[in-house]
């Protein structure tokens, strides 16, 4: 009994100080790289807890990979946004202007009386008031209503941690001549010393240069 008891409070510990590492984040705002290793970490931890027969290096051996794949997924994704979209999903539009976007909604499988809830919850009865509706890659709602503010102007990234977003520059019809002309008038040499730049549908852009 008090071998199993101590085991409990190793494994409890360790899980504590596992989630930690990877981020604070409440369960409903887990993306879903992090919800599967949310689950096989308390799936490994569960088993040594249960059966005092088993070897306890045999569960934290497992949960301590899983930590390391967690931090480098997260590293990598940070670093090469093609691979954070291809982990984790990248936000869709489901609302514009006031008007559903048909198509992608029945890319997502949902139902207007779905998003109907979600804008309920936050306080919207009518979704012509709504400039955008964006679902998340946590699977929530973000919603963004007309104000006649150009800040309230949803942005398009087009650098990222020091790389182009390219997927963003062709949607938007611009190349990499036109970044780096914007980078020329700001004083910026290159790509890689810019953490973030973005662009607005008023062509205000916003920079944000690496502290490094």
């Amino acid at each position: 009994m008090q071998i199993t008891l101590i085991r409990t409070v190793v494994l409890y510990a360790v899980v504590i100080a596992v989630m930690r590492g990877l981020g604070k984040r409440q369960v409903g705002e887990l993306e879903p790289s992090e919800l599967v290793i949310t689950i096989l970490i308390s799936e490994l931890a569960a088993v040594p807890m249960q059966d005092p027969g088993v070897p306890l290096l045999r569960g934290l051996v497992p949960i301590a990979v899983l930590f390391s794949l967690g931090i480098f997924a997260s590293a990598l994704g940070a670093k090469y946004p093609r691979l954070r979209r291809f982990l984790s999903g990248k936000p869709s539009i489901v609302i514009c202007d006031g008007k559903y976007v048909q198509s992608e909604i029945k890319r997502l499988r949902l139902s207007v009386d779905e998003i109907g809830e979600e804008l309920r919850l936050k306080g919207v009865t009518d979704v012509s008031r709504v400039k955008y509706g964006i679902v998340e890659t946590n699977g929530q709602m973000s919603v963004i209503g007309f104000s006649g503010n150009a800040e309230d102007e949803l942005p398009v990234s087009l650098i990222c941690n020091g790389r182009l977003m390219k997927d963003n520059l062709r949607l938007l019809g611009l190349d990499r001549a036109y970044v780096e002309k914007l980078l020329k008038k700001r004083g910026i040499a290159s790509v890689s010393e810019v953490f973030y730049m973005s662009r607005d549908s008023h062509g205000r852009i916003t920079t944000v240069e690496n502290e490094e």
